[in-house]
């Protein structure tokens, strides 16, 4: 055996990865590097050959070993090398073989409705199976089947041919066709593996063309491991919903083709496998990857062909961040206590450096491609462009200042900061540029409020000088990230209503409309949106008096105390959207000593009221947020990592 060649990064592919602009041989690249990653969790799957068998069944009824499995791929890949990469190129395996290799060398959790290890492992004669019928060789294998439904990589799954959840079926194939048999029964597969027959359902797959050649793109409901979150039974896409995914991949594809070349060869050069799944509904689409499945997207149906484009440049975008990341570390974690964790504009929870880093890389190419789109779809792409640049911004600002990063990540970071700045130039005003505006504004808020807390006896000197008559202090108390008292923050509820509202609003009119009045007449989650209050509708069609006339007649919560900040044009209440964490700890402070109920205007009302800095500037306690580390809650050190707030585009 000779040393195996190390792969090696030209220092130019950190900036195309940053702008997602990379060639055709930095894709090749990536794909090889993920290729032999996968090869080697293979060959250790293939050593547990040389182990006893647990559990599993023995003698003629034993599923075939690991070790005789991968002389059939190699046999296949003698007679036809390209039937072995395409069984390799479906994600599905690389889902199957990470998790299981994790399960047989450390013990790790079996993911829910996972084979059992004698069943894991022996899985590898499916890939076999699946190699042998795309080479036209002569095999036999008997092979682990989930409730007896042979499953064979890229190709497809069987009927159930055998009883039990898993079972050992038997495949035979050869230059006459090909089947499979089972104790209840057997199956003939057809000649054409790519068409559906009695038993034998194929995957889906849509005609691609990428810009080297072919790039077919499948839709997979059928491999058990699709799903990198659990092992799943095939589901069925009637023939209307599998139309309707077809038409908007297909659409997609087309408008990247057309208006968005390196997006085009991004998505064409990563993403082979589309999932489906459920959604909340089409306005508020889902999609998720895992460095596991490499090439796989797993989403909902989304609301168009434009939201399919952005979806998917999302997804290719964490697939190409997480295949460099696997060549060279991009961070470095923390050796002592817990993660500093972030504020992420696009999630309610805090994140962790590698999930900023990784959110700000995708929604770089999704700010580019709405901003490439403005001409096509004005308003809407306005907003989603305004809202996407400014969160962006957010995103890089706590990430400039960041520790951990390690040289590569650095360069990634630079060369985003450098699109940013090149957006930044566009101007982002009328209605749908303050919506998006303001949706910041709320996220930021609510974020602060679900995960920021001030010390009690700072809110309690606060509430004592309110009571006293004095002004506040200069310089307000800070504000810390509030944890359990395991030390992991605490995860918020909120379901950012005003942000989908808005989203509705500026892709379709009428179906805001629609919402408003569903809304109005106490409809629970129209589209989709959770918790929308009337209040809600008023503000985000820019009726901010009578959205705040409603805010003030809703139940006391963060959701209307930063809607009240946000609906009400007077400068003193700027501290419900600034500081409402502060304004909540006041409002506690003031229970806790037993003074009259206070409303939240007049609280932030006094909170702004404070003298300015002998400079003539605000106290820097006024700017607000970018991000937040652990501190002294739950045993952890102290650390506040702030940034400064933005103004308004």
């Amino acid at each position: 055996m000779t040393d195996a060649e190390p792969f090696r990064l030209p220092p130019r592919m950190f900036t195309a990865v940053a702008t997602g602009d990379v060639s055709e041989g930095d894709l090749a690249l990536l794909r090889s590097a993920q290729r032999s990653r996968l090869l080697l969790a293979l060959m250790a799957i293939r050593g547990t050959a040389r182990q006893p068998d647990e559990g599993g069944p023995r003698g003629t009824h034993a599923p075939t070993r690991p070790s005789t499995a991968w002389d059939v791929l190699a046999h296949a890949q003698r007679s036809r090398p390209s039937a072995v990469e395409d069984v390799l190129a479906d994600p599905a395996v690389g889902a199957w073989a990470f998790q299981l290799l994790r399960r047989l060398e450390h013990g790790a959790a079996a993911a829910p409705g996972d084979a059992p290890l004698w069943a894991g492992a022996t899985l590898l004669g499916a890939l076999a199976g699946a190699a042998a019928l795309r080479a036209g060789i002569r095999a036999t294998l008997r092979i682990p089947a989930g409730a007896g439904r042979l499953w064979l990589p890229s190709l497809g799954l069987s009927g159930s041919v055998s009883r039990g959840t898993w079972a050992v079926v038997t495949l035979e194939c050869g230059p006459r066709g090909a089947a499979v048999f089972g104790d209840s029964g057997s199956i003939r597969l057809p000649g054409d593996l790519a068409r559906p027959a009695d038993g034998w359902f194929p995957l889906p797959t849509i005609d691609r063309q990428g810009p080297t050649g072919p790039a077919p793109l499948a839709l997979d409901h059928l491999s058990p491991y699709r799903d990198f979150r659990a092992v799943k039974d095939p589901t069925r896409l009637t023939a209307p919903v599998l139309e309707r995914w077809r038409s908007l991949l297909r659409e997609a594809d087309a408008l990247l083709r057309s208006g968005h070349p390196a997006a085009h060869r991004l998505v064409t050069g990563t993403v082979r496998t589309v999932v489906p799944v459920d959604g909340p509904s089409e306005l508020r689409g889902v999609s998720a990857t895992a460095p596991d499945s490499y090439g796989a997207v797993t989403m909902s149906l989304p609301l168009d062909a434009e939201a399919m484009a952005a979806a998917l440049i999302h997804e290719a975008r964490h697939q190409l961040l997480s295949a460099l990341a696997e060549l060279t570390p991009l961070h470095i974690p923390s050796r002592e206590g817990p993660q500093p964790v972030y504020f992420a504009p696009w999630r309610a929870d805090p994140r962790p450096l590698r999930g900023l880093l990784f959110g700000a890389h995708a929604f770089a190419g999704v700010t580019s491609f709405w901003h490439a789109l403005q001409a096509r779809d004005r308003e809407r792409a306005e907003f989603e462009f305004a809202l996407h640049r400014r969160q962006l911004r957010t995103a890089l600002a706590a990430l400039g200042t960041a520790t951990g990063l390690t040289r590569a990540g650095g360069l990634v970071v630079e060369g985003l900061t450098r699109e940013a700045r090149r957006l930044a130039r566009e101007p982002a005003s009328g209605r749908a540029g303050r919506a998006a505006d303001l949706c910041c504004q709320d996220l930021g808020a609510l974020w602060r409020a679900a995960h920021l807390e001030v010390d009690a006896e700072a809110a309690a000197e606060l509430a004592a000088a309110l009571l006293a008559g004095h002004p506040p202090p200069l310089t307000l108390p800070a504000a810390r990230l509030r944890t359990h008292r395991t030390g992991t923050p605490r995860t918020s509820g909120a379901e950012q209503a005003r942000l989908w509202l808005a989203r509705l609003r500026f892709t379709d009119p009428a179906a805001f409309d629609r919402a408003c009045a569903a809304i109005a007449d106490g409809a629970p989650h129209p589209f989709g949106i959770r918790d929308a209050t009337v209040a809600d509708t008023r503000l985000t069609a820019g009726e901010p008096e009578a959205a705040l006339d409603e805010y003030r007649r809703l139940p006391a919560s963060p959701a209307s105390l930063v809607g009240i900040g946000l609906a009400a044009k007077a400068d003193g209440v700027s501290m419900l959207v600034e500081r409402p964490e502060l304004v909540l700890a006041l409002q506690a402070a003031l229970t806790r000593l037993g003074a009259p109920a206070a409303g939240p205007e007049e609280l932030a009302a006094w909170l702004g009221s404070r003298s300015t800095a002998p400079d003539g500037a605000p106290s820097d306690a006024e700017q607000i947020d970018v991000a937040v580390g652990p501190d002294s809650i739950g045993g952890v050190q102290r650390g506040l990592v702030v940034g400064t707030q933005h103004q308004a585009e």
